[in-house]
């Protein structure tokens, strides 16, 4: 799985650079279909935002877009709103193998 990490308008300590691409390996745990995840780090005035995107391929792509007054907030929200997302497709993938061309 291919990883990037991209902090727009703000710069972060490197340190949570570090945090934000353990956790985007230790999703992978949840679905092995992932071909690469990327993830966007952005300070406004008082906000932290943290958007993560995974392409599962065949053009599927799962995306979790969290706003909080604090950046861990927003980091652990967005891995777990991700981990749901990426539990329920490979499920999906194994209960409806028809739709994905047999694929299980």
């Amino acid at each position: 799985m291919k990883t990037k990490v991209s902090i727009l308008h703000h710069d972060y300590p490197s340190r949570y650079r570090n945090l934000v691409e353990e956790r985007l390996a230790a999703l992978e745990r949840f679905n092995q279909e992932i071909i690469s995840m990327d993830a966007r780090l952005e300070k406004d005035a008082r906000t932290h935002r943290v958007e993560l995107v995974a392409n599962l391929g065949r053009g599927q792509t799962l995306v979790a877009n969290v706003h909080r007054d604090a950046f861990g907030e927003a980091l652990y929200e967005a891995i777990d709103r991700m981990g749901r997302q990426l539990r329920k497709q490979h499920d999906k993938a194994k209960l409806e193998p028809r739709r994905n061309h047999g694929v299980a």
